[in-house]
């Protein structure tokens, strides 16, 4: 009989523990599940190197109707391009009353810090995410990346506090000695609800044209400003107006592309300096400052001067040597373009 009940113990036991095991199943699958999702999301919100993404809101409580203000700062080595797109008037649960344009902040020892800002507004209780805003960063291989920074979560409180959340006695029975439409009471109620409901007629439709009113569309040009420059003046030299006898309108082109290349080579580190709008002897005066190669801004300042010539003095060079214009600003690109 003992060792019966010894048998009996033991399979009673083993039986116990194959259903613990089997019960112990689903939670290591939740887990190891679990593990694999946190590790992809943060596979994919995990900046590259360098480059460190904040979201932050000037308060985290506000009330129903509120605007607060959301800055979005990316800083990030001076090789690399990012664009912050912008979003549209409903950002899902956040209505967005303006979004200021990309700024650049500050540029030192070979890194960039730009900001956007946005202010929003929710008119709904309870404790909000900012959907998921993505920032798209291109290596100088020319792969792009995009990447989410942390959400910001905002508190909503209700525009109802202290004795309006508190439940009222009732009121007394109306007097009904004469008719209900003929009481000042009632009377002043349906002229209320008459303005109540015009205004809400009035609301509904501002807010509908609002909503028509679409944002325009952002084009972000991701060309190198070589490639721009290059394409550019290939575009001019199909137009051949030194051939009509437009010599005036090319090298006005030339130029222009001349100027915006500096700009975004040489002078894009100066807050202050705009190579579109300077005058010639204020871009020679920038370049010498900026570059030590001295035959390139020698022949940078040979060719504004010669196009200064054309604009405005009326100086007709022979045809050729406008042609060589374009050449020399295109050899000038193709010579200074990073490796």
């Amino acid at each position: 009989a003992r060792s019966g009940i010894d048998r009996l113990s033991l399979r009673n036991s083993a039986c116990g523990d194959g259903l613990g095991l089997r019960a112990l199943v689903p939670l290591f699958l939740a887990v190891a599940l679990s593990a694999v999702v946190v590790d992809t999301a943060m596979a994919q919100s995990v900046p590259p190197p360098g480059v460190r993404i904040s979201f932050i809101a000037d308060r985290s409580e506000l009330t129903v109707g509120d605007v607060v203000t959301l800055s979005l700062v990316v800083s990030y080595p001076a090789d690399l391009a990012v664009v912050i797109p912008p979003v549209g008037r409903e950002w899902e649960a956040f209505e967005v009353q303006a979004q200021t344009a990309v700024q650049t902040v500050s540029v030192s020892d070979g890194n960039r810090t730009i900001a956007k800002q946005f202010r929003v507004t929710l008119f709904a209780p309870g404790v909000f995410e900012t959907p998921a805003l993505p920032v798209n960063i291109r290596s100088p291989d020319g792969s792009v990346e995009q990447v989410y920074g942390s959400p910001v979560r905002l508190t909503v409180n209700s525009v109802l506090s202290g004795p309006d959340e508190v439940l009222k006695d009732l009121r007394s029975p109306a007097d009904l000695s004469t008719p209900l439409w003929e009481q000042p009471a009632a009377q002043a109620l349906a002229a209320l609800a008459v303005l109540a409901a015009l205004a809400m007629g009035g609301y509904r439709l501002y807010r509908r044209s609002r909503r028509q009113e679409a944002l325009p569309e952002e084009v972000i040009d991701m060309r190198r400003p070589w490639e721009v420059a290059l394409e550019e003046l290939d575009r001019i030299e199909r137009l051949d107006l030194p051939g009509a006898g437009d010599l005036k309108e090319h090298y006005i082109l030339v130029s222009g592309v001349m100027r915006a290349y500096l700009q975004a080579t040489y002078l894009r580190d100066d807050g202050q300096v705009d190579a579109t709008d300077m005058s010639t002897e204020e871009i020679g005066a920038a370049i010498w400052r900026s570059t030590p190669d001295h035959r390139n801004a020698q022949l940078i300042m040979e060719l504004l001067q010669e196009a200064d010539l054309v604009k405005f003095a009326n100086f007709a060079p022979p045809v050729s040597q406008a042609y060589e214009a374009a050449g020399k600003v295109r050899n000038f690109v193709a010579e200074t373009r990073p490796v």
